[in-house]
This record gives structure tokens, C-alpha cells and sequence, in this order.
């Protein structure tokens, strides 16, 4: 599973870097007037690039307000021309191809110790820094090492185009490791879970005793393997974090699919075995293992159907449809006072047996796209997303912008509401509704706090918490929910796999 909050003040901010193009006349809040191209923001803080070639950051709030204005307006729409380092290394999808089997990078096995002592142990392997409350050693960990870097190799090499990198700020991806399960649940994972991939701290999180290490030490001291590394959660969750770039754009049901997808591989030796992904739809045999996130699970999950899992779009526990992506097409209305107007659901927790069922259904139609008309439809969806992501770092930067000039005037929006609470109380006073009152020429209402400032206009009118269903026409193509699953069925059928 992957902890996936959908909220402007949480989500990943990546750096920002381009040029309008064109000069500008800029004024300051002073009333100071420079002629200089737009270089960007990041932090709050805009790059202007004068006329000699020389930049100069200043506050966004340090500008005129037509000036921040124009920069709302402007930023979003200039990432388009933002280069991806990732693309040197991306290849066009009709040259991909899926590979039969992947093999551990040797070269990136070797472990190295950079701490270890009571509490807090940190070892590096080729991609990852992993921090364990107990010493583990470096043999011990480079048999950990191996699921993780195999799992690092997997998803670069499948033909979807990710370039797997740290999350931004980072040398390496980090792995947290928790000698008791104790530990795991204080650091805030899910109750239910064995493994956890956190966006927002961008770690993962893992006890021992789910890595298939003993949670308690041997006769001579020191932790032991109880036997083959369990790398099913592994994978699942290393699979999250090597696709995090991709992750805000793209429903549940498909990231949660795809990391079923390859954590249901057959994996032996540090080899994935990739021609063979069939194999977990097949009958179970007698005493069989259940791989996969639920492989404890002992009854049997069903197939939910195309349509039900479509609406599985921001959570995994909660099913929400959403008919449109764009932000003009939205029912909410502002709230009463500044701010930003974000999604809100609750419901019911899910049983084991429901989410055990809508994981098992999220693989099995990542399954289908991945292997139907050759997977050529999902290795375009990728692109899409590709370019997408490039689309929204200076958006973000203006709503930390935006959500820090708010802070600002809550003061004056609360003491309005307080001064027009008892103004209201005051003899004469008549509340005609719908904001409207009326009131005697003796007395004079409380001024109105200043205005709120304009909110960003996010890319191509997309609403941010459903750009995830922005380009899944791709996937679709003409056809229907109706139509998918007819395929989907003869496919299996034809395959010999069970629903």
C-alpha cells in the first residue's frame, strides 16, 4: 500500500527552473521598476533575469500585485518548456520491450556501514540508505539488499520509460527497517499493513519480522534470517517508490495494481522472473504460498469487475468516482473566507476481505493493460504522464506562495468574524440572509478585512485532486468499461488464468 494524501499543503515540491522569454517591466512593492525576464520560483522567491545576463531573487510578496499576479498566471503555463533530466534516458515506446527475466545488479550489492550503534544503525547499498533501530551487519543486509536493488532494476528495465531516482533532496532512496512491529506501528503505519511506502516522508517502512528476520535476537546476540528474504512486501512497496514521481498523477487501483503486479513474480536467486507473471492467477496448489501483499489471506479475494474498480481513483479504502478532471466542471463552492476548497470523504473502514479484494482486482487490470495490444496503450498512458508531471512543480510553489499569504490574513478574517458577531447582537441590527443586513444610520458596521489574494490557477484547468483520471482515455482507447471487461475475461479465459 502506499500512504497517499491528497492535499495542497502535503504533496512533493520539485524545483522550478525556466525563463518566460520575453523582458518584463517588474515593479516592487516600493514602487521600484527593472526591466527582467521571469527566471522562476522556488520557495516563495522569484529568479528575475536582467538584461546582463545577471539574476536576482526576490520575494513573490516583495512584488506588486499585479506583478504576483501575472506570476500565477504565467508560471504553471512555462513549465511546459521544463527539460526532465530523465528524458536523455528514455527511449519512444515502440522500441520498449518487456523483458523475460531481470537479475540482480551485482554492482550495486556491496554494502557499506555508516553507522551502527545502539538504537541506530544506517548501511548504503548502490541506491539505497537503510536505517534499522538494531544492528542487522553487513551480510545480513546485503541478503536485504538484494530484494531491494533487484526490485530497483525491475522497474527501470519494465517498458513503461521510468527512470527511477530519489525523491527530490535525496542522494538515495530511504528504507526504514523496525526491529518489532512496536516500532513499525509508532512510526504512524497502517495497523493492517506489513510494509509501507509514505510519499509525504518520503521513506519506506518495513518491520523486521514481514522482511522475513527474527524480531528478537539469537543465542550469540544478533538478528537472523529465518530463512529465504520475503520479498513480496518488498517489492510492492520499492515499486511505490521507484514510480513516486508518477504517483500523483495516476488512480489507486493502477499503482496499487502494478505493485501487485511485480511483487506476484517469481523471484529466486535475485532473479525476477518476467515471462511467467501468469503464474499467480493460476489454480492454487495444495499447501501453495499466497504471494503478494496478502499472502497471510485465507479466503479467497474476488474480482470486483472493470466499473467498481475505476472509482478507486485517490484511495484504496474508499471509492471515489470522479466523472471529470477539470476544475471548472467541480460542485464544490468556496468556503466562507480565504482558502482553498479540498475534497472531503469519509467512510466506514474496509475489511481485510474487501481490501484484499480490491487489491487482487487492482492486479488483475494492471495485468490486462500491461499485456493487452502488446501493453503499447500503457507504455503511452506513461509518457503522458511524463510529460504531465513537468506541468505542476511552479503550480505548487504558488500555492505554498499563496497558502503563506492566507496565514497572514487569518488574523484580520478572524477578528472581522468576531467584531460582526456583536455587531450583529447590537439593537436595530436585522440579518436579511444571504450575507445582507441591514442596520441604523447610527451605527457603522466593522470594516471588511483586505481581500484574498486570487488562488493559483492550476495546469490546463485540472483539478488537482483528479488529474489522476486526466489521461486514461489513453488506456481506454474507444472502448467502454463495458468493453474492457469483455476483453479482460476472454483474455483470461483464453489464458487459462482464474478470475
Amino acid at each position: 500500500m502506499i500512504v497517499r494524501p491528497f492535499t495542497l499543503a502535503v504533496l512533493s515540491l520539485l524545483v522550478c527552473s525556466f525563463a518566460s522569454g520575453e523582458p518584463r517591466p517588474w515593479t516592487n512593492a516600493q514602487g521600484k521598476q527593472i526591466q527582467a525576464e521571469f527566471g522562476g520560483i522556488k520557495d516563495g522567491n522569484v529568479t528575475l533575469i536582467l538584461p546582463n545576463g545577471q539574476s536576482a531573487t526576490v520575494p513573490l510578496t516583495g512584488l506588486s500585485a499585479e506583478d504576483q499576479t501575472w506570476v500565477r498566471l504565467n508560471a504553471s503555463k512555462a513549465m511546459a518548456s521544463v527539460v526532465d533530466p530523465a528524458d536523455a534516458s528514455r527511449v519512444s515506446w515502440d522500441k520498449r520491450r518487456m523483458p523475460t527475466e531481470v537479475k540482480e545488479p551485482m554492482l550495486y550489492m556491496n554494502i557499506k556501514v555508516v553507522k551502527e550503534e545502539l538504537g541506530e544503525c544506517i548501511y548504503e547499498s548502490g541506491h539505497f540508505q537503510f536505517k534499522t533501530s538494531a544492528k542487522l551487519g553487513v551480510i545480513l543486509m546485503k541478503d536485504v539488499c538484494r530484494a531491494f536493488e533487484s526490485t530497483y532494476e525491475l522497474v527501470r528495465l519494465m517498458p513503461w520509460g521510468i527512470v527511477p531516482k530519489p525523491e527530490e533532496g535525496r542522494k538515495k532512496f530511504q528504507a526504514e527497517l523496525f526491529a518489532t512491529r512496536e516500532q513499525y506501528l509508532a512510526s504512524d503505519a497502517p495497523s493492517w499493513s506489513a510494509g509501507v511506502y509514505v510519499r509525504k516522508d518520503k521513506v519506506f517502512r518495513m518491520p523486521f519480522n514481514e522482511l522475513g528476520i527474527s524480531n528478537t535476537v539469537g543465542a550469540n546476540g544478533a538478528y537472523y534470517r529465518k530463512g529465504e528474504i520475503n520479498n513480496d512486501t518488498i517489492t510492492h512497496e520499492i515499486t511505490h517508490q521507484m514510480m513516486h514521481e508518477y504517483l500523483p498523477y495516476m488512480p489507486v487501483w493502477l499503482i496499487e495494481g502494478l505493485a501487485e503486479y511485480t511483487s506476484n513474480l517469481a523471484y529466486k536467486g535475485g532473479v525476477f522472473s518476467v515471462s511467467g507473471d501468469g503464474g499467480a492467477f493460476l489454480a492454487k496448489q495444495p499447501g501453495s504460498r499466497n504471494r503478494g501483499l496478502f499472502g497471510a489471506v485465507r479466503y479467497q479475494p474476488q474480482w470486483l469487475g472493470v466499473k467498481e474498480m475505476w472509482g478507486y481513483t485517490t484511495d484504496i479504502s474508499t471509492r471515489n468516482e470522479i466523472k471529470s478532471h477539470l476544475l471548472s466542471d467541480r460542485k464544490e463552492k468556496p468556503a466562507d473566507g480565504p482558502g482553498m476548497v479540498r475534497f472531503n470523504f469519509t467512510a466506514p473502514p474496509p475489511t481485510m476481505e474487501m481490501l484484499s479484494s480490491r487489491y487482487r482486482s487492482s492486479h488483475i487490470l494492471a495485468y490486462f493493460f500491461v499485456h493487452e495490444n502488446g501493453g503499447k496503450r500503457l507504455m503511452q498512458y506513461f509518457d503522458a504522464l511524463h510529460e504531465e508531471k513537468k506541468k505542476w512543480p511552479a503550480f505548487w510553489e504558488q500555492v505554498d506562495a499563496h497558502n503563506a499569504e492566507i496565514d497572514k490574513l487569518k488574523p484580520a478574517y478572524d477578528a472581522y468574524r468576531t467584531a460582526m458577531k456583536a455587531f450583529m447582537q447590537q439593537p436595530g441590527v436585522q440579518d436579511l440572509g444571504n450575507g445582507r443586513f441591514s442596520y441604523p444610520k447610527t451605527l457603522t458596521p466593522p470594516a471588511p478585512p483586505p481581500d484574498a489574494p486570487k488562488a493559483p490557477e492550476p495546469p490546463e484547468n485540472t483539478d488537482p485532486d483528479a488529474v489522476c483520471m486526466k489521461h486514461l482515455r489513453i488506456l481506454l482507447g474507444e472502448r467502454t468499461l463495458e468493453t474492457v471487461e469483455a476483453e479482460l475475461r476472454t483474455m483470461f479465459q483464453k489464458s487459462g488464468y482464474s478470475l
